[in-house]
């Protein structure tokens, strides 16, 4: 996990936390101070994976924050808060996906829970690139499908004869069989259409 952002307004607590996660994850986190400067910081790099809120911030207490980036934003979202504030507010963060951490914690603890949580960006990264072959693939089908029932249509093909005919017009234009079947698409619309 390469993309955090910390915001803090203890300068004490950023330096901590910068420290342990450039010692543990070998990351290079980005830093601000507020709820506002943090909100411009997520509108202007949408692929922050991970937010870490140290409580209370200098313009707001972090919690309204952290409900913020889990309902606008793709990250992942840890607040750092007072463990008796931690115990009164856990069901609403839970009910908006925050992952709360009472103060004072333990490193390892800290550390478990920012590695489930880079576990968990890697999963889910790994599912969307997967998904997204497989809708590509999809596409392709598609494609493919139309042309082939485009012909049979439109100029009196069985459907074997059109699988083989865009088998032959992607090996005559040297590209694969979907950007193919598109050119005939395109052609037989400006046709028929």
């Amino acid at each position: 996990m390469e993309k955090i952002l910390v915001v803090s307004s203890n300068k004490n607590a950023t330096e901590t936390l910068l420290d342990f996660l450039r010692g543990s994850f070998k990351c290079t986190p980005k830093i601000v101070e507020s709820a506002y400067q943090a909100k411009t910081h997520l509108e202007s790099d949408l692929l922050t994976e991970l937010v870490m809120i140290n409580s209370p911030l200098m313009d707001e207490s972090g919690v309204e924050f952290a409900e913020y980036v889990t309902e606008n934003t793709t990250a992942n979202c840890i607040l750092l808060i007072k463990a008796e504030t931690a115990e009164k507010i856990s069901e609403r963060a839970e009910n908006a996906g925050v992952i709360i951490v009472g103060k004072p914690f333990s490193k390892t603890v800290l550390y478990q829970i920012v590695r489930t949580v880079d576990i968990a960006v890697n999963r889910s990264a790994e599912l969307y690139l997967r998904n997204a072959r497989l809708e590509e693939k999809l596409n392709e089908i598609q494609n493919i499908d139309k042309a082939k029932f485009m012909l049979m249509e439109y100029k009196g093909m069985t459907e074997s004869e059109a699988h083989a005919y865009i088998e032959q017009y992607a090996m005559n234009k040297r590209k694969k069989k979907s950007i193919a079947a598109l050119a005939i698409i395109d052609k037989l619309s400006e046709q028929y259409l």
